[in-house]
């Protein structure tokens, strides 16, 4: 995948390029140009998947590079960077079909944001929910381990923030609901089949605080593991 980025102020590019996650997304390359003029050169030398464009340029300017872009490289999903508040320029990004607008200083969350949701235009979507049923997957076989947002994130190439998003829609649950009920489901299997003490259990459904898994689990449960465990033996 390939991104450009485009604006006069060699800071922002740089800031851009560090704030971004880009390994999330395994982006190959970030090509850099500092007018709309040299923008072109390599929309039309290089396939570019996502173009971050600012608005005033010297030359060609951001709106005027948008709507050449949008008539000679459709495919191309364009975010506007913008030090201007302005409703002008925000409903001429639109016309534009730029997929958003984000205003200068750069907000990291915002513009990681941003790039999650671009991606889903860019990343055949097929692909993603086939990513998500994967991290569900290994969720069910290593949920004795530590698992995390920021975990799944680096191993399957998502964003955290797209994760996040639709795991929630495919399974109606935050992904870290998710992992407890895993490990408290397997938690009960245990208590029914094996007379393991209760921090055995806990250690190995992944909780190393026995005391916290007591407690989650008689929230999701209602009683203790022993309560459990003894109204199995009436």
């Amino acid at each position: 995948m390939n991104v450009l980025i485009v604006d006069d102020e060699k800071h922002v590019r740089d800031a851009v390029k560090l704030l971004g996650e880009w390994d999330t997304w395994q982006v190959d390359n970030i090509f850099e140009a500092d007018d709309g003029t040299m923008a072109k050169r390599f929309l039309d030398q290089e396939k570019i998947d996502l173009m971050l464009t600012d608005v005033e340029m010297p030359g060609l300017d951001g709106l005027s590079l948008l709507e050449w872009t949008k008539n000679h490289h459709p495919k191309v999903v364009t975010i506007v960077l913008t030090g201007y508040d302005d409703y002008t320029y925000m409903r001429r990004a639109i016309l534009h079909q730029s997929f958003d607008y984000l205003l200068k200083p750069i907000d990291p969350d915002i513009l990681n944001d941003a790039l999650a949701r671009a991606m889903e235009l860019i990343c055949p979507v097929q692909e993603q929910g086939e990513a998500i049923d994967q991290i569900a997957k290994y969720i069910a076989t290593h949920y004795a381990e530590e698992l995390t947002l920021q975990l799944m994130s680096e191993r399957f190439y998502l964003s955290r923030e797209y994760i996040s998003r639709r795991f929630k829609q495919r399974f109606s649950v935050n992904l870290s609901d998710y992992i407890q009920t895993i490990r408290l489901n397997r938690a009960k299997e245990l208590l029914s089949d094996t007379d393991a003490r209760i921090y055995e259990i806990a250690l190995e459904v992944g909780y190393h605080d026995d005391k916290y898994f007591r407690k989650v689990f008689k929230k999701q449960f209602g009683m203790t593991p022993n309560e459990f465990r003894e109204l199995l033996s009436v």
